[in-house]
């Protein structure tokens, strides 16, 4: 089993469980208050309305609607940078290459090749120190009679002979676009673990 692992700050970008049982349940509040707490903590001297009850209310819907039936992942991270907002999820996913030459399977990887998108995707190469070269795309789509966002990074790992993604959606495009650099700066920070212990 693979594992994406992250040198990010723990009290910015929190790790999501994927699966959780009905059994789970304490182990949801518990995992939902600390996160909470950690977000309290960090942002009290300067956020005016601190209330911990909203925050883990918040962390615990995000954990119960997921996985996103929509949005295959391994693994989610969360961005809680500013506790005014839901935690943004980031979705990490390994993939088997299926035959197309690597620079294709990147293309597919970050929906670069989408057909009938809102307007041309944002298309581009990033480098990470962890797991080397790849691409990134900023895929704009229509959601009904709104227009929403998908940030995609991707690498093919030559090592592993494995894809791997990370990605997040939004509606709010301007505050997803304006802080490209927090973004860019996570995606350099992961790397797969392909011996966990």
């Amino acid at each position: 089993m693979i594992f994406f692992e992250t040198e990010a700050d723990p009290t910015e970008w929190f790790f999501m469980p994927l699966h959780w049982t009905e059994l789970d349940q304490d182990k949801i509040e518990d995992w939902s208050e600390t996160c909470a707490e950690i977000m309290f903590r960090k942002h009290k001297k300067w956020w005016n309305s601190p209330n911990k009850k909203a925050l883990t209310a918040r962390f615990r819907q995000l954990l119960e609607a997921h996985p996103h039936p929509a949005i295959p992942a391994d693994q989610v991270f969360l961005y809680g940078g500013d506790p005014r907002r839901i935690p943004q999820p980031f979705y990490a996913l390994a993939a088997q290459p299926s035959g197309e030459d690597h620079h294709s399977g990147l293309l597919k990887l970050v929906q670069a090749d989408e057909e009938n998108p809102a307007r041309p995707p944002d298309f581009d190469t990033f480098h990470s120190d962890r797991l080397g070269e790849g691409v990134r795309c900023l895929r704009y789509f229509g959601d009904g009679d709104q227009l929403s966002v998908s940030l995609n990074y991707g690498w093919w790992l030559e090592d592993l002979q494995l894809y791997a993604s990370l990605r997040t959606v939004t509606s709010d495009i301007g505050w997803l676009t304006s802080l490209i650099d927090v973004w860019d700066e996570f995606a350099g920070t992961v790397w797969l673990d392909p011996n966990p212990e």
